[in-house]
């Protein structure tokens, strides 16, 4: 069913999947209503013929989905991926002031010192994950410092994950930033979903006042209004870089706006990135869920996805949903990828609002039906 993806969406794959279980339980449950009775008996004709049209119909689009593959623009982008790990088991967040971006930093010194020798490619631009500064850059010289230094060793620009102040008193938001060899940011991504008790408290001052140890959350987050496209350049010309932050890649919406694009963006994403910091979760399934998901995502869009993290599972999911590369959890690593710009969207992006809605409508009228009939029948 895989192959289903980018036509139909997450949500009409689920909803074949369900169809299914449905299906084979109106089929079995004569026999299991009535045991003893001879199989042949009280096998559902109807149930057979449905539940057959059903897996075979989706079965031959799905075989034939997996081979669906449109064609990239026709050039290629080189992006170093890099994972920097943090201390202890990630439970305790980021570990001492600075100690993220000197890891991130360290990785980024390997990953020139290979550069120069030729071990792997030039990249056009350096991957780092969400928190991959855990101070604010545009407020703090040394870590300001940190990303300077990084980029004299590439040369090349950095996508850095960092949470910044502002925009108002006591706030603050997580953002991808483009840092320039110039040491400029060219542009920047703020996270729109937020997680709630994590980043931002509902009712603030109300639960505040009654739960004082809410204020371990720190400032309250902003959420982002735009779509995650970072319009920039690197050495081949201009890029339209996709990026979407950590869990939101969940949220069909931002993703499929990335995809998309706006007017302020000039297009939709001609790659794709995850920045992700799910230390927090280390021993969890949080994990490989999010993988999991932005292995769909792939599926969906028929993109390749550059996923960095901070110390879990970084690395390349291909077009295809298939996994080409993927650190190991609670390690420091730094790979080097090569990826085409695609600008084709899918049916599952283009129309995953109808998909949506006859999820739910269908069996709504579905239902009507039945109980309209039984009505009558009465």
């Amino acid at each position: 069913l895989n192959g289903l993806f980018p036509f139909i969406s997450a949500t009409g794959v689920s909803a074949v999947i369900v169809l299914i279980g449905f299906l084979i339980a109106w089929l079995v449950w004569p026999l299991v209503a009535r045991l003893g009775v001879p199989v042949a008996t009280r096998v559902r004709t109807a149930a057979v013929v449905t539940l057959a049209l059903v897996v075979v119909g989706s079965g031959a689009l799905g075989l034939a989905g997996r081979t669906y593959d449109p064609a990239p623009d026709g050039r290629e982008i080189t992006v170093a991926v890099v994972q920097g790990n943090v201390p202890g088991t990630g439970t305790s967040a980021l570990g001492p002031r600075y100690t993220v971006e000197n890891n991130h930093l360290a990785q980024t010194i390997m990953l020139a010192a290979k550069i120069r020798t030729g071990q792997v490619a030039q990249p056009d631009f350096v991957l780092w994950p969400e928190n991959s500064t855990a101070t604010d850059p545009f407020t703090d010289a040394t870590t300001a410092g940190v990303i300077e230094q990084a980029l004299d060793l590439v040369g090349v620009p950095i996508l850095v994950g960092s949470i910044i102040a502002g925009p108002g008193p006591q706030e603050r938001q997580t953002v991808g930033l483009w840092w320039t060899i110039e040491g400029q940011v060219e542009a920047e991504y703020a996270k729109r979903n937020l997680v709630p008790f994590g980043e931002w408290i509902p009712g603030r001052s109300w639960l505040v006042s009654m739960i004082p140890e809410l204020t371990m959350v720190g400032a309250q987050s902003v959420p982002g209004t735009r779509p995650g496209v970072l319009d920039v350049s690197v050495a081949s010309g201009p890029l339209r870089v996709g990026d979407v932050i950590c869990f939101e890649v969940s949220y069909d919406k931002t993703f499929d706006e990335m995809i998309l694009g706006d007017h302020s963006s000039g297009g939709g994403a001609q790659i794709v990135t995850v920045q992700t910091s799910n230390a927090m979760f280390t021993g969890s399934d949080q994990m490989a869920q999010q993988d999991q998901i932005t292995r769909i995502r792939a599926l969906e869009s028929r993109r390749e996805i550059l996923v960095a993290t901070t110390n879990s599972l970084a690395g390349l999911i291909d077009s295809h949903g298939q996994i080409v590369y993927e650190a190991r959890l609670r390690t420091a690593d730094a790979q080097v990828f090569t990826v085409p710009t695609r600008s084709t969207v899918t049916w599952a992006v283009a129309a995953r609002l109808w998909f949506d809605l006859a999820s739910v409508v269908l069996p709504l009228l579905g239902a009507a039906v039945v109980a309209t009939r039984r009505l009558v029948r009465h």
